[in-house]
């Protein structure tokens, strides 16, 4: 019979071990109020290169080398001054919390000699329990609600999705612990493990995206080339130009662009006629893209009506498309 008690003995062990590896409440609930797809996107996943590279959970190139969170970006900074609120993606205690560090997009060394040692910005840690811990980047100067020692409930806000840290963008960072070891939440797994199938995700159902190895998040027209910085700035588009504008361009950013893809633009005029058609196949690997075409105004003015516009991501096995529209009065 002894052998028999040493199994059961092993099974009931192992069946704690694997309940104390459970994700707190049944899983993390995404950390901010949006709507995936439409006004928040993952920009970056967890780091599983162990070496110099850097590969997301399902080997792609979504991530950059020792990036140990999920980054989730809404579309611009007027967004992030509208204000996005940061929630919790589990309950628990806040252990601790820093606040005063201004929002500002890295462009140059200054940029980011004024983050030195603050890389994560504004933020907070929580204490969920079982070794179980949730930690939060990136959040708005001034918006922190919430004090060391605090209960908080999953859902509740914490806070703002800002600038502030090192970033290019406005997204809130979140990064995952278990007993101190980071967590890739799409899988379950230490990011020391190799990429590829299997795991179990961390995120509850309602926070259990697929994985997306690109997006076309912006897209819009302008009366000349727009800057990445005014992009980065508001990212709405102009629902309307006047007819004498000097040119006409569609432009559209991209998170997740590959080396080799297609990226290609049309604008059609309300006759139906092209406008302009243009195609660029991309040249590296690039987290962030802005890509735009258009043409200058050759006449008095452009005719009136409602313009298309149709950007397109052709990958093998991939094609994404953004189509908007104009209105020339």
């Amino acid at each position: 019979m002894r052998p028999f008690v040493l199994i059961v003995a092993s099974a009931v062990l192992s069946a704690a071990a694997a309940a104390g590896d459970a994700p707190p409440g049944g899983g993390f609930s995404l950390p901010l109020r949006c709507e995936p797809g439409v006004d928040c996107w993952v920009m970056n996943y967890p780091d599983t290169d162990k070496g110099a590279g850097a590969k997301d959970h399902a080997c792609g190139p979504r991530s950059y080398d020792g990036h140990k969170g999920t980054d989730f970006a809404i579309r611009d900074m007027a967004a992030m001054r509208a204000g996005v609120p940061v929630t919790a993606a589990a309950s628990g205690t806040v252990l601790r919390v820093r606040d005063g560090i201004a929002d500002r997009l890295m462009r140059d060394e200054a940029d980011s000699a004024a983050v030195q040692d603050r890389d994560c910005g504004n933020g907070l840690v929580i204490e969920h329990g079982a070794g179980w811990q949730s930690q939060y980047c990136h959040m708005r100067n001034g918006s922190l609600a919430v004090k060391p020692g605090e209960t908080v409930a999953r859902g509740q806000a914490l806070g703002l999705v800002g600038a502030s840290g090192r970033t290019e963008f406005p997204h809130v960072h979140i990064t995952i612990r278990k007993d101190g070891e980071v967590r890739d939440p799409a899988t379950g797994r230490p990011l020391e493990a190799p990429c590829g199938p299997g795991g179990a995700p961390l995120w509850d159902a309602g926070a259990r995206l697929a994985y997306q190895p690109s997006a076309i998040y912006a897209a819009g027209f302008a009366a000349w080339p727009p800057s990445t910085s005014a992009i980065k700035e508001n990212a709405a588009g102009s629902a309307s130009l006047p007819s004498d504008s000097r040119a006409l361009v569609l432009w559209a950013t991209l998170f997740g662009v590959r080396k080799g893809d297609r990226l290609m633009l049309e604008i059609v005029a309300p006759d139906g006629s092209a406008v302009t058609r243009s195609e660029a196949v991309a040249a590296r690997d690039q987290s962030w893209r802005l890509q735009y075409g258009g043409r200058k105004l050759l006449a008095l003015e452009w005719p009136p009506g409602i313009y298309n516009g149709r950007f397109r991501l052709l990958r093998p096995g991939l094609n994404l498309e953004r189509r908007v529209t104009l209105r020339i009065d």
